[in-house]
């Protein structure tokens, strides 16, 4: 959302978006031709099941070139330690890598109860007694 209010009412000053480089890679001439559409590309998926949305865009920090997102790493600094930069399709991300918790396909542990079942059918276990030696 912060992209949107960007480049609908940008700032004066300290701008996160080049607008120049912005017109000159989608072929806009002028800043309002770029906002116009912008607002029309989003109203539209808006209106649209975008149930989709592409990971890159929804779970990164930075998407953009490579000098770019190590650019944007060197200056975020200890907000981004973790985090790695990785290469998809020709564009580059700085985001968090995801590394699934166990197994995700054997997600019953075998302790689970459910609190309708009748106390009779719990299984029970007692702690083993000590050895004595």
């Amino acid at each position: 959302m912060l992209n949107y209010k960007e480049i609908q009412n940008p700032r004066k000053r300290k701008g996160i978006i080049d607008f120049d480089r912005l017109m000159g890679l989608l072929g806009f001439e002028n800043y309002d031709d770029l906002k116009d559409s912008h607002y029309k590309w989003v109203e539209s998926a808006i209106q649209t099941d975008n149930s989709d949305k592409e990971t890159k865009w929804t779970q990164s920090i930075a998407v953009g070139s490579k000098t770019f997102i190590e650019k944007m790493k060197g200056a975020l600094g200890y907000r981004v330690r973790g985090r790695k930069i990785i290469c998809a399709d020709d564009t580059y991300e700085l985001r968090e890598v995801i590394t699934p918790f166990g197994n995700a396909d054997n997600l019953d542990s075998g302790n689970t109860f459910l609190w309708n079942q009748p106390i009779d059918r719990l299984r029970i276990y007692r702690q083993p007694q000590p050895l004595i030696g």
